[in-house]
């Protein structure tokens, strides 16, 4: 985080009401308090002892720092962390970017789940937070736009439960009307999700191999675009290295709900300094795929399960043969 951030961060916080008190103590100053915070969300493991010896400070004040902060932050995560609504001119923006960066029509972001580690192994029904390589975590599902920026993600399901599970959950799945304004709309997904018309999948084997009809050539492609949202996971962690051992000891139900908070706090500050980064508006319109080759319906409808499936493969294999007669040779 550069200095010019670190002091837009630290003046939009400041006046939150948790950081003043009645007391004839006043606080430490807030910008103490987010520097501190943001060393403990920052470091790998538990480090704060070393940290708060150099500091002269009580660990328990250094832990009452972060608490403060981050409850600060969570204020401020629907600012941050937004998905457009709908039909909205940003909403439009978003898809017109992704459409022209990746060729994929209708695509409007980049769905995969990755596993937040745990430091401590949990004591609150703690076999069900092992994930398949024997690691204690927290499973978090995400969705990123053309620009690395988070536009949707829910964490909280113990590592054991799998990926299609965790996503099949979330609203965006279970409500996919609240997020997409239209039937040709979709996710690009990893093949371990069920290609529906909401995530679009690449194929598997043997079909995933086959030059013939563009199947290898489709899995390409889609591979080439999804990596997004395994390089806004990356930056994400390698940010906030603490998502790859959180020091909380899960011992109850609160415990679990520092655990999401504290992930939820590291993606509000992700999608802050990615915002500060950028000069212009967020999404500019620009020349896109015409939407007129592939022909779509206009009404979007909940067709159960099974049809859902069978209408993802049809757009899949429509998006498969547009894009391997429109490749550049």
């Amino acid at each position: 985080m550069s200095s010019g951030s670190f002091y837009i961060l630290n003046e939009t916080i400041k006046f939150d009401p948790i950081f003043h008190n009645q007391s004839r103590n006043p606080q430490a100053d807030s910008a103490l308090q987010l520097a501190v915070t943001l060393y403990i969300l920052g470091q790998l493991g538990n480090s704060t002892i070393r940290f708060c010896e150099q500091l002269q400070i009580g660990e328990g004040t250094a832990y009452l720092y972060r608490h403060r902060v981050m409850t600060a932050l969570l204020r401020l995560l629907p600012n941050y962390l937004i998905w457009p609504k709908p039909g909205s001119d940003d909403y439009r923006g978003m898809r017109r970017e992704i459409e022209q960066d990746t060729q994929f029509p209708g695509c409007v972001g980049f769905l995969d789940g990755t596993d937040i580690g745990l430091l401590h192994a949990p004591s609150f029904h703690g076999e069900t937070y092992m994930n398949r390589k024997k690691v204690y975590a927290l499973n978090m599902q995400a969705v990123c736009d053309n620009n690395l920026r988070f536009t949707f993600v829910s964490a909280g399901y113990p590592a054991s439960v799998g990926d299609p599970v965790s996503f099949g959950s979330t609203p965006l799945f279970t409500t996919p009307g609240a997020f997409f304004s239209k039937p040709d709309e979709y996710l690009l997904g990893d093949k371990i999700y069920r290609v529906t018309r909401r995530c679009i999948t690449p194929y598997k084997e043997p079909l995933a191999s086959q030059r013939q009809d563009g199947y290898r050539y489709y899995n390409w492609m889609h591979a080439h675009c999804r990596v997004k949202i395994e390089h806004a996971i990356g930056v994400l962690k390698n940010r906030f290295r603490s998502l790859k051992q959180l020091p909380i000891y899960i011992r109850k139900k609160e415990d679990h709900t520092k655990a999401v908070s504290w992930i939820m706090c590291c993606v509000m500050l992700h999608n802050f300094l990615n915002t500060e980064k950028e000069d212009s508006t967020i999404y500019q319109p620009n020349t896109i795929v015409p939407e007129d080759e592939i022909e779509v319906d206009e009404v979007d409808q909940d067709i159960g399960p099974e049809a859902e499936r069978a209408a993802g493969n049809e757009w899949r294999d429509r998006m498969r043969i547009y894009l391997y007669h429109n490749r550049d040779d």
